[in-house]
């Protein structure tokens, strides 16, 4: 086979996989004429992939609407992997790289009805241990990671927790609606949070999102030490590693920027 032939190929793979995902996101049945405008190309090109995601076995095709949805073949698949490559299998060696250029401890959590659960902690290097045990519930509106998932996870969890009364944990906990709500964001537009002595007096937690194959918020990455080593307005350094050990977990997990 030419190289042009190889590349041709590897192009067709790649376009009819962006068209899976396409329709994954949707979370609904699609048409060919909605999906041509959204690549900008033609009905022709996309009806040629449809036809072969189809008898893959990977989507469905309606055929009183013509549009297409996403099989069960393809949700058991994602389940599979889901279930045997979870947040903090992803997370584990970047977590550990994080506490080793940072020196604080780390900790990943996923969200739950409740608050953020934390599932692993990777100590710091220091003689003195400040971190939150595994298994750990931190609640939403005074955890820097509670705020990620009020920022980024679903749209009807900031709704619910400002209509709930706010917990004072301590004095410096967050207990007014609307200025959690302007916090919140905040850490929207800037991708990080904090929340020094606001669950604890003395303990601090920088927080970033951590997001799946399809965009989707799955949890987070977060810095705990006392606010002596993480103060509540985080230093550049301190952002710029969080960010990036976020970015890392993200792509391990299959997220691509933009898609």
């Amino acid at each position: 086979m030419s190289e042009t032939a190889k590349g041709g190929s590897i192009q067709a793979v790649e376009f009819a996989l962006e068209i899976l995902e396409y329709v994954a996101r949707c979370q609904t049945s699609v048409g060919v004429s909605e999906m041509a405008r959204a690549f900008g190309t033609t009905k022709s090109r996309i009806h040629r992939h449809l036809q072969t995601l189809v008898a893959a076995g990977y989507l469905i095709r309606n055929g009183d609407t013509e549009r297409y949805s996403i099989s069960a073949r393809l949700m058991a698949l994602g389940h599979a992997v889901s279930e045997s490559f979870e947040v903090a299998t992803a997370a584990r060696d970047i977590a550990r790289e994080l506490r080793d250029l940072t020196g604080h401890a780390v900790a990943i959590s996923q969200p739950e009805r409740e608050g953020n659960r934390i599932l692993l902690i990777v100590p710091s290097r220091s003689n003195i241990e400040i971190h939150v045990k595994p298994g750990s519930i931190l609640h939403f509106h005074s955890s820097a990671q509670g705020k990620i998932s009020l920022a980024f996870g679903d749209r009807l969890l900031l709704p619910r927790i400002l209509s709930e009364k706010l917990e004072m944990r301590t004095p410096y906990t967050i207990t007014d609606p609307e200025r959690l709500r302007t916090e919140v964001e905040a850490v929207r537009r800037q991708r990080w949070a904090t929340a020094a002595n606001e669950a604890m007096v003395g303990l601090n937690s920088l927080a970033a999102p951590i997001f799946d194959a399809l965009g989707g918020y799955v949890g987070s990455i977060a810095l705990t030490d006392s606010v002596q080593f993480i103060a509540e307005t985080p230093t550049t350094d301190q952002v710029r590693n969080l960010l990036a050990a976020a970015d890392k977990v993200s792509a391990n997990l299959g997220f691509r920027p933009g898609r």
